[in-house]
């Protein structure tokens, strides 16, 4: 089931590839879509992605994109959507970076209960 979220545009497909002027999608460009040399040159992507996962992951937190997942998430948790500013993010990454948290999730989650701390004192 296909859902959009109001106000978000979907990721359209290779828009990474093309946005990183990937050798392979620039030969992709060059070649007939469902060709036999298209579908050949479009194994080496499938087979042995010249970019990392990490690397597609943070271009899409810097073009604005979220990944969104069903709301049946472990331990009753859900998922909110927060633009932070860059700076902060940035914090929050050096931190993890720095092993004082698992994940950012566990960053967040330290923040708040200090803040709610902190308003209880």
């Amino acid at each position: 089931m296909k859902m959009t979220l109001e106000g978000f545009v979907e990721y359209k497909r290779r828009e990474f590839c093309k946005a990183v002027q990937c050798p392979v999608q620039m030969e992709l460009n060059k070649l007939a879509e469902a060709s036999p040399a298209y579908e050949q040159t479009r194994q080496k992507c499938s087979n042995g992605c010249l970019y990392t996962t990490w690397q597609f992951h943070h271009w899409l937190i810097e073009k604005g994109y979220i990944i969104s997942v069903s709301l049946k998430l472990k331990n009753n948790e859900r998922t909110v959507l927060a633009n932070i500013d860059k700076r902060l993010v940035e914090w929050i990454d050096q931190q993890v970076k720095a092993g004082n948290y698992r994940d950012r999730n566990e960053v967040v989650k330290s923040a708040i209960n200090h803040f709610k701390k902190s308003r209880i004192s």
